[in-house]
C-alpha cells in the first residue's frame, strides 16, 4: 500500500492578529490534505499559540518584519511547525498564568501539547523561531536556546542572510522571488538545524 503524499507549506504574513486565523487554517488544510485529522486539533491550537506569541512580540517591539510559518513532515507522520518572527528577545518562561490572566499560556500549551518543542535564535539578527513537533511516539522533550547571551559570531550567519533575502523578496512584492526565498530558508533550517 502506497502512503498518501505528505504536503508541506510555507506562509509569510504581516505581524498582525488578523493573520492568526489564516495561519491556523493553513495548518488545518495541510493536515486534511495529508489525511492526518488525528493531529488537527492539537496542531491548530499550538499553531495559534505560536503565531499569536510571534505577532504579540512584534507589536510590542515595533517590529514590522513579516512572520513566517513553515509546516512540514520531517519523518513518517512527524509534523514540525516553525514560526519565525523578527522581534528582539526570547519569550519569557516561568510566568504561570492565573485564572484571571487573559494571556500567558502560549508556551505552556505548546510545552504540554507537543511531542518536542523549542525556541531558537540562530544568527546575528534579533529574531527567533518557535517550533514544535507532533506525531512522534517517543517521550516529550524540549530543546530551546533560552540563553540571554548576545547572538553574534557564534550564531548562524546563513540564517540571517537567508531571512534578510526573504524579507527583501516579500517587501518587493515579487511572488516568485518570495517563494524561492522561503524555500531556501526552509531547506537551510531542515538541512542544518533539524535534528
Amino acid at each position: 500500500m502506497t502512503p498518501h503524499p505528505s504536503p508541506d507549506c510555507s506562509f509569510v504574513f504581516p505581524p498582525h492578529p488578523a493573520w492568526v486565523r489564516a495561519a491556523r487554517e493553513a495548518v488545518r488544510t495541510l493536515l486534511a490534505a495529508a489525511r492526518r485529522s488525528d493531529l488537527a486539533d492539537t496542531a491548530v491550537t499550538l499553531t495559534s499559540e505560536a503565531v499569536t506569541n510571534a505577532v504579540n512580540a512584534c507589536r510590542a517591539k515595533g517590529c514590522t518584519t513579516p512572520v513566517t510559518l513553515v509546516a512540514e513532515w520531517t519523518g513518517p507522520g512527524h509534523l514540525r511547525v516553525l514560526v519565525h518572527d523578527g522581534a528582539a528577545g526570547l519569550p519569557v518562561r516561568g510566568h504561570v498564568a492565573t485564572d484571571e490572566d487573559e494571556s500567558g499560556r502560549g508556551l505552556m500549551l505548546i510545552e504540554h501539547g507537543a511531542d518536542a518543542w523549542g525556541v531558537c535564535a540562530h544568527g546575528p539578527g534579533p529574531g527567533k523561531a518557535t517550533w514544535f513537533v507532533l506525531g512522534v511516539p517517543t517521550a516529550r522533550t524540549a530543546r530551546a536556546c533560552w540563553s540571554s547571551e548576545r547572538k553574534g559570531e557564534t550564531g548562524c550567519t546563513d540564517c540571517a542572510e537567508l531571512l534578510a533575502a526573504q524579507r527583501r523578496a516579500v517587501d518587493d512584492g515579487g511572488t516568485h522571488q518570495a517563494v524561492q526565498a522561503t524555500v531556501a530558508v526552509r531547506q537551510h533550517v531542515q538541512e542544518v538545524h533539524a535534528s
